[in-house]
Protein backbone atom coordinates (compact mmCIF):
# COMPACT_ATOMS: atom_id res chain seq x y z
CA UNK A 1 0.00 0.00 0.00
CA UNK A 2 2.83 2.42 0.86
CA UNK A 3 4.47 1.73 -2.50
CA UNK A 4 1.38 2.99 -4.35
CA UNK A 5 0.79 6.03 -2.16
CA UNK A 6 4.32 7.34 -2.39
CA UNK A 7 4.50 8.04 -6.15
CA UNK A 8 1.11 9.79 -5.93
CA UNK A 9 2.53 11.98 -3.17
CA UNK A 10 5.41 13.01 -5.40
CA UNK A 11 3.15 13.54 -8.40
CA UNK A 12 1.06 15.93 -6.34
CA UNK A 13 4.03 18.15 -5.58
CA UNK A 14 3.88 21.38 -7.63
CA UNK A 15 6.48 21.24 -10.37
CA UNK A 16 7.39 17.57 -9.93
CA UNK A 17 6.06 16.41 -13.31
CA UNK A 18 7.95 19.25 -15.04
CA UNK A 19 11.09 18.31 -13.14
CA UNK A 20 10.74 14.68 -14.25
CA UNK A 21 10.45 15.89 -17.83
CA UNK A 22 13.62 17.96 -17.35
CA UNK A 23 15.42 14.92 -15.95
CA UNK A 24 14.37 12.87 -18.98
CA UNK A 25 15.73 15.51 -21.36
CA UNK A 26 19.04 15.64 -19.48
CA UNK A 27 19.31 11.85 -19.45
CA UNK A 28 18.76 11.79 -23.22
CA UNK A 29 21.52 14.40 -23.70
CA UNK A 30 23.94 12.45 -21.50
CA UNK A 31 23.32 9.23 -23.42
CA UNK A 32 24.01 10.96 -26.72
CA UNK A 33 27.21 12.48 -25.34
CA UNK A 34 28.39 9.02 -24.31
CA UNK A 35 27.64 7.51 -27.71
CA UNK A 36 30.91 7.39 -29.72
CA UNK A 37 29.12 7.79 -33.07
CA UNK A 38 26.64 10.54 -32.15
CA UNK A 39 27.61 14.10 -33.03
CA UNK A 40 27.70 16.49 -30.02
CA UNK A 41 25.06 18.71 -31.66
CA UNK A 42 22.44 15.95 -31.21
CA UNK A 43 22.45 16.65 -27.46
CA UNK A 44 21.86 20.38 -27.88
CA UNK A 45 18.03 20.30 -28.28
CA UNK A 46 17.73 18.09 -25.20
CA UNK A 47 19.83 20.45 -23.07
CA UNK A 48 17.77 23.43 -24.19
CA UNK A 49 14.59 21.52 -23.41
CA UNK A 50 16.00 20.66 -19.98
CA UNK A 51 16.35 24.31 -19.02
CA UNK A 52 12.86 25.17 -20.22
CA UNK A 53 11.31 22.28 -18.30
CA UNK A 54 13.39 23.07 -15.20
CA UNK A 55 12.20 26.69 -15.24
CA UNK A 56 8.60 25.49 -15.61
CA UNK A 57 9.13 23.27 -12.58
CA UNK A 58 10.44 26.25 -10.64
CA UNK A 59 7.45 28.35 -11.73
CA UNK A 60 4.99 25.67 -10.63
CA UNK A 61 6.77 25.54 -7.27
CA UNK A 62 6.39 29.30 -6.90
CA UNK A 63 10.05 30.28 -7.34
CA UNK A 64 10.59 33.92 -8.25
CA UNK A 65 11.17 34.75 -11.92
CA UNK A 66 10.79 31.18 -13.16
CA UNK A 67 7.57 31.92 -15.07
CA UNK A 68 9.55 34.32 -17.31
CA UNK A 69 12.05 31.65 -18.37
CA UNK A 70 15.41 30.23 -17.28
CA UNK A 71 17.34 33.54 -17.46
CA UNK A 72 14.94 35.52 -15.26
CA UNK A 73 14.75 32.58 -12.92
CA UNK A 74 18.52 32.39 -12.44
CA UNK A 75 18.87 36.17 -12.23
CA UNK A 76 16.53 36.23 -9.23
CA UNK A 77 17.56 35.70 -5.61
CA UNK A 78 16.52 32.03 -5.46
CA UNK A 79 18.64 30.52 -2.69
CA UNK A 80 17.37 27.05 -3.67
CA UNK A 81 19.41 27.32 -6.89
CA UNK A 82 22.67 27.91 -5.05
CA UNK A 83 24.79 30.92 -4.12
CA UNK A 84 24.94 34.07 -6.22
CA UNK A 85 28.17 32.84 -7.82
CA UNK A 86 26.68 29.43 -8.61
CA UNK A 87 23.58 31.02 -10.14
CA UNK A 88 25.82 33.27 -12.24
CA UNK A 89 27.69 30.25 -13.58
CA UNK A 90 24.44 28.45 -14.39
CA UNK A 91 23.12 31.57 -16.13
CA UNK A 92 26.24 31.64 -18.32
CA UNK A 93 25.51 28.06 -19.41
CA UNK A 94 21.89 28.91 -20.27
CA UNK A 95 22.90 31.90 -22.36
CA UNK A 96 25.63 29.93 -24.11
CA UNK A 97 23.20 27.17 -25.07
CA UNK A 98 20.78 29.72 -26.54
CA UNK A 99 23.43 31.24 -28.82
CA UNK A 100 25.63 28.25 -29.66
CA UNK A 101 25.61 26.88 -33.17
CA UNK A 102 25.83 23.18 -33.95
CA UNK A 103 29.64 23.02 -34.23
CA UNK A 104 30.36 22.03 -30.64
CA UNK A 105 33.06 19.89 -29.12
CA UNK A 106 32.22 16.97 -26.80
CA UNK A 107 34.11 18.77 -24.01
CA UNK A 108 31.89 21.86 -24.33
CA UNK A 109 28.71 19.83 -24.34
CA UNK A 110 29.76 17.77 -21.33
CA UNK A 111 30.38 20.97 -19.38
CA UNK A 112 26.83 22.10 -20.17
CA UNK A 113 25.45 18.69 -19.17
CA UNK A 114 27.33 18.79 -15.85
CA UNK A 115 25.91 22.24 -15.14
CA UNK A 116 22.41 20.93 -15.83
CA UNK A 117 23.02 17.94 -13.56
CA UNK A 118 24.17 20.32 -10.80
CA UNK A 119 20.95 22.29 -11.04
CA UNK A 120 18.83 19.13 -11.08
CA UNK A 121 20.52 17.94 -7.87
CA UNK A 122 19.52 21.23 -6.20
CA UNK A 123 15.94 21.22 -7.47
CA UNK A 124 15.01 17.63 -6.66
CA UNK A 125 15.01 17.96 -2.84
CA UNK A 126 13.48 21.43 -3.03
CA UNK A 127 10.53 20.40 -5.20
CA UNK A 128 10.26 16.77 -4.07
CA UNK A 129 10.14 17.62 -0.38
CA UNK A 130 9.20 14.97 2.16
CA UNK A 131 7.74 12.47 -0.39
CA UNK A 132 11.11 12.42 -2.19
CA UNK A 133 13.01 11.90 1.06
CA UNK A 134 10.77 8.94 1.88
CA UNK A 135 11.34 7.43 -1.56
CA UNK A 136 15.11 7.87 -1.28
CA UNK A 137 15.12 6.08 2.07
CA UNK A 138 13.19 3.20 0.55
CA UNK A 139 15.59 3.00 -2.42
CA UNK A 140 18.58 3.06 -0.08
CA UNK A 141 17.17 0.11 1.82
CA UNK A 142 16.43 -1.68 -1.46
CA UNK A 143 19.96 -1.08 -2.72
CA UNK A 144 21.39 -2.39 0.53
CA UNK A 145 19.25 -5.51 0.13
CA UNK A 146 20.58 -6.07 -3.40
CA UNK A 147 24.18 -5.64 -2.21
CA UNK A 148 23.64 -8.11 0.59
CA UNK A 149 22.07 -10.52 -1.90
CA UNK A 150 24.84 -10.16 -4.48
CA UNK A 151 27.69 -10.45 -1.97
CA UNK A 152 27.30 -14.21 -1.45
CA UNK A 153 26.81 -14.68 -5.20
CA UNK A 154 30.14 -12.94 -5.90
CA UNK A 155 31.79 -14.92 -3.13
CA UNK A 156 30.48 -18.16 -4.63
CA UNK A 157 31.82 -17.20 -8.04
CA UNK A 158 35.25 -16.51 -6.58
CA UNK A 159 35.44 -19.69 -4.54
CA UNK A 160 33.99 -22.10 -7.10
CA UNK A 161 35.48 -22.93 -10.47
CA UNK A 162 39.19 -22.25 -9.78
CA UNK A 163 39.34 -19.49 -12.40
CA UNK A 164 42.18 -16.98 -11.96
CA UNK A 165 41.46 -13.34 -11.21
CA UNK A 166 38.89 -11.54 -9.08
CA UNK A 167 35.49 -10.01 -9.65
CA UNK A 168 31.98 -11.22 -10.44
CA UNK A 169 32.45 -11.38 -14.24
CA UNK A 170 33.70 -14.59 -15.86
CA UNK A 171 35.46 -13.78 -19.12
CA UNK A 172 36.01 -16.41 -21.80
CA UNK A 173 38.51 -15.37 -24.48
CA UNK A 174 38.53 -17.46 -27.66
CA UNK A 175 41.55 -17.54 -30.05
CA UNK A 176 39.16 -17.17 -33.02
CA UNK A 177 36.46 -14.73 -34.10
CA UNK A 178 33.49 -17.07 -33.77
CA UNK A 179 33.41 -18.23 -30.11
CA UNK A 180 34.19 -21.76 -31.31
CA UNK A 181 37.62 -22.88 -30.05
CA UNK A 182 38.76 -23.66 -26.50
CA UNK A 183 38.64 -20.42 -24.46
CA UNK A 184 40.89 -19.03 -21.75
CA UNK A 185 38.89 -18.19 -18.61
CA UNK A 186 39.64 -15.34 -16.20
CA UNK A 187 37.61 -13.37 -13.67
CA UNK A 188 37.27 -9.61 -14.05
CA UNK A 189 35.90 -6.70 -12.03
CA UNK A 190 34.64 -4.71 -15.02
CA UNK A 191 33.67 -5.02 -18.68
CA UNK A 192 35.38 -1.75 -19.66
CA UNK A 193 38.39 -2.59 -21.82
CA UNK A 194 40.52 -0.69 -24.30
CA UNK A 195 42.95 -3.23 -25.76
CA UNK A 196 43.78 -1.25 -28.94
CA UNK A 197 46.17 -3.62 -30.77
CA UNK A 198 46.98 -5.72 -27.70
CA UNK A 199 45.49 -9.15 -26.93
CA UNK A 200 43.21 -9.55 -23.89
CA UNK A 201 45.36 -12.42 -22.62
CA UNK A 202 48.87 -13.68 -23.29
CA UNK A 203 47.47 -16.92 -24.74
CA UNK A 204 45.20 -15.08 -27.19
CA UNK A 205 46.31 -13.56 -30.53
CA UNK A 206 45.81 -9.79 -30.91
CA UNK A 207 42.76 -8.64 -32.92
CA UNK A 208 41.86 -12.21 -33.88
CA UNK A 209 39.74 -13.26 -30.96
CA UNK A 210 36.21 -13.24 -29.60
CA UNK A 211 35.03 -12.86 -26.02
CA UNK A 212 32.08 -13.80 -23.84
CA UNK A 213 31.29 -12.56 -20.33
CA UNK A 214 28.74 -13.91 -17.92
CA UNK A 215 27.70 -13.19 -14.37
CA UNK A 216 24.81 -13.68 -11.96
CA UNK A 217 22.50 -11.12 -10.37
CA UNK A 218 19.62 -11.71 -7.98
CA UNK A 219 16.83 -9.12 -8.08
CA UNK A 220 14.40 -9.17 -5.18
CA UNK A 221 11.43 -7.67 -7.04
CA UNK A 222 10.33 -6.92 -10.59
CA UNK A 223 11.88 -3.73 -11.93
CA UNK A 224 12.49 -2.23 -15.41
CA UNK A 225 16.10 -2.21 -16.57
CA UNK A 226 17.77 -0.60 -19.60
CA UNK A 227 20.97 -2.05 -21.07
CA UNK A 228 23.26 -0.42 -23.65
CA UNK A 229 26.31 -1.79 -25.48
CA UNK A 230 29.38 0.05 -26.73
CA UNK A 231 31.85 -2.32 -28.41
CA UNK A 232 34.06 -2.94 -31.43
CA UNK A 233 32.94 -5.08 -34.40
CA UNK A 234 29.77 -6.39 -32.80
CA UNK A 235 28.11 -7.68 -29.65
CA UNK A 236 25.03 -9.40 -28.30
CA UNK A 237 23.43 -9.25 -24.86
CA UNK A 238 21.54 -12.16 -23.30
CA UNK A 239 19.56 -12.11 -20.05
CA UNK A 240 18.60 -15.56 -18.75
CA UNK A 241 19.26 -16.93 -22.23
CA UNK A 242 16.99 -14.35 -23.90
CA UNK A 243 18.58 -12.11 -26.52
CA UNK A 244 18.01 -8.49 -25.47
CA UNK A 245 20.35 -6.64 -27.86
CA UNK A 246 21.50 -8.01 -31.23
CA UNK A 247 24.23 -5.80 -32.69
CA UNK A 248 26.36 -8.56 -34.16
CA UNK A 249 28.52 -7.51 -37.10
CA UNK A 250 31.19 -9.90 -38.33
CA UNK A 251 31.77 -8.71 -41.87
CA UNK A 252 32.92 -5.07 -41.65
CA UNK A 253 36.19 -3.46 -40.63
CA UNK A 254 36.77 -2.72 -36.98
CA UNK A 255 35.15 0.53 -35.88
CA UNK A 256 33.67 2.09 -32.79
CA UNK A 257 29.93 1.60 -32.50
CA UNK A 258 27.23 2.84 -30.17
CA UNK A 259 24.46 0.28 -30.06
CA UNK A 260 20.84 0.87 -29.19
CA UNK A 261 19.34 0.15 -25.82
CA UNK A 262 17.39 -2.88 -24.71
CA UNK A 263 14.70 -2.54 -22.04
CA UNK A 264 13.26 -5.51 -20.15
CA UNK A 265 11.56 -6.30 -16.87
CA UNK A 266 13.84 -8.01 -14.38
Amino acid sequence: MAATKEPRGLSARPGWSDLCRAADELHAAEILLQDPVAAPRTALPHLRAFWQAAAQAGAAAGQAGADAGPESWLEGANAALGSAGQRKDLLAHVRALETLDEELSPVQMRRHARAARTLLAKLEPEIGGQPLRRRRRRRLLGTLGVVLTLAPVAAYLLVEGEIPGTGPWRAAYFPDRHLESTPVYVREDSLQHNWEDRPPHEQIPPDKFSARWDSCMVVAETTPAIFQLNANDGARLFIDGEEVIDAWDRNTATRRKGFGSGEIEL
